[in-house]
């Protein structure tokens, strides 16, 4: 499988935008569509202005098909855990069960993430839950019951040490 990464340009959004903009995908993923300007205006100011956050672009066979992207969230911030770190990815709807998304979330984390890191998955969205599972993601939704906005959020956890 022809899978790479590279960073995320302005040039990127347009077509990101048409993934993120399908009533399918974000009924799967329990999270509501931006309309353009506001799905622009978010890149710019929470993506490409995060000093410590990470965008990137999922290629397949010289194809954008989808993008990772990772920030630290201060909200799951314990003394133990002072920076933690989250990540989201977004598939085009007609990429989604040829194992791009594990394959991608594979070299995204060899590549770029050295310190343990979560993710909220909706618990319906069985497609996230086995890319994350087959990258080494547990549920410790119970570890977490205050950050909970939505019955059907799980929080996800990877260990720096686990592939």
């Amino acid at each position: 499988m022809n899978i790479y990464l590279k960073d995320v340009s302005e040039q990127d959004l347009s077509l990101l935008f048409e993934f993120q903009n399908d009533p399918i995908a974000n009924n799967m993923a329990d999270f509501p569509a931006r309309e353009r300007e506001a799905f622009y205006q978010h890149w710019q100011q929470n993506i490409f202005a995060n000093d410590q956050g990470i965008a990137i672009g999922i290629w397949h066979n010289n194809l954008l098909v989808g993008h990772l992207v990772s920030w630290v969230n201060l909200e799951l911030a314990t003394p133990d855990e002072p920076e933690v770190r989250l990540i989201g990815y977004w598939i085009g709807r007609k990429y989604w069960g040829q194992g791009i998304a594990t394959q991608a979330l594979k070299l995204f984390l060899q590549q770029y993430i050295t310190s343990p890191v979560y993710a909220y998955i909706d618990a319906q969205n069985q497609g996230s839950l086995k890319v994350a599972q087959a990258n080494g993601f547990v549920d410790v939704t119970p570890q977490y019951p205050s950050l909970f906005t939505k019955d059907n959020l799980l929080i996800f956890k990877r260990d720096s040490l686990k592939s």
